[in-house]
């Protein structure tokens, strides 16, 4: 059974001059190609998106100012969308066959990797929040992370049943509150992915506002 693939959008950090580039081969590969056919006029509008974006573009590099780097961006964002529906008509018609989605200009997307389970999230740093009873939280992201689980202490940090669950977060920053005042704390946190919970952070301290 053949590998089914999928089309790289490929628009991530791409220069207005980049993005024109991508635009025009898009237009060359798909005109006339067998593997693929678009509504009337499709071409012709990427291709005159792809000049207006040219002409844009060209205008801020001559000392253009504010407007014309409005009207580039402009631009940029209807290109982009054309080169979006242009991905759509590639997935539906060309099966996941690789060699018919590089004959449209698109690369292949890389499958996905599972991700095990996680390191411990690195540089732990906790400080007095700006309320009373509050502890501001922040530490290093881990790609992958589904969520971080966040544990507090408020007797041993040496002791595991002084280790209580505290909240759960998307974010590599929380706010903890309610806490009380001017009691010392200690806080360590895990990042938790589909493989399950990781391992746990360092330990910081730190006395609530």
């Amino acid at each position: 059974m053949q590998k089914q693939e999928n089309a790289k959008l490929g628009l991530a950090s791409l220069t207005p001059t980049a993005l024109v580039e991508k635009g025009r081969n898009h237009v060359e590969s798909c005109t006339g190609n067998p593997d693929i056919t678009l509504p009337t006029d499709f071409l012709k509008e990427l291709g005159d998106a792809c000049d207006a974006l040219d002409a844009a573009n060209i205008a801020v590099q001559n000392n253009g100012g504010k407007q014309d780097r409005s009207r580039r961006a402009a631009r940029v964002t209807e290109l982009e969308a054309i080169i979006r529906l242009l991905a759509k008509h590639v997935e539906v018609q060309c099966g996941g066959i690789a060699e018919k989605i590089l004959s449209t200009g698109f690369d292949l997307r890389k499958p996905r990797q599972p991700v095990g389970v996680l390191d411990a999230p690195p540089n732990l740093r906790a400080e007095r929040g700006k309320q009373r009873g509050d502890v501001v939280l922040r530490w290093g992201a881990k790609r992958g992370r589904t969520t971080y689980s966040l544990q507090v202490n408020s007797g041993d940090p040496k002791l595991e049943e002084d280790w209580r669950w505290a909240a759960s977060t998307t974010r590599n920053t929380y706010t903890l509150t309610g806490l009380e005042t001017d009691k010392q704390y200690y806080f360590r946190v895990r990042a938790n992915s589909t493989a399950g919970a990781g391992k746990l952070s360092d330990v910081a301290a730190s006395k609530a506002a």
